[in-house]
């Protein structure tokens, strides 16, 4: 039988090993390396009504509200992923990447 002096207060008590929590698990990059993903370059926005918008023509300038050596955004699935600058690329466009986001552990 105890005793009641062998009982210590809760806050006295030795404090029972919480056990370790296992590592997540890491998916390979093997299994998702050929998903699909959209990636896009975001160069600036220009706000309008439906009047604008139905009211452009062949040839007709869409002012954007981002300035000229503004940083292109790249987003994957629509989240931000980098930042680069507008490049050449013989007849077509092309991004040099000047930020990559972390990806989280």
């Amino acid at each position: 039988m105890t005793e009641p002096s062998d009982i210590l207060p809760a806050e006295s008590q030795p404090a029972a090993a919480k056990p370790e929590r296992p590592a997540p698990a890491r998916v390979s990059s093997k299994l998702i390396e050929n998903v699909g993903v959209q990636l896009e370059a975001f160069l600036g926005a220009a706000p309008m009504t439906v009047a604008d918008l139905t009211g452009l023509a062949t040839g007709a300038v869409v002012t954007l509200d981002a300035q000229l050596n503004t940083p292109v955004e790249l987003r994957l699935n629509g989240v931000a992923v980098a930042r680069g600058e507008l490049v050449a690329v013989g007849e077509k466009f092309g991004v040099r990447l000047t930020e990559i986001a972390q990806w989280p552990d």
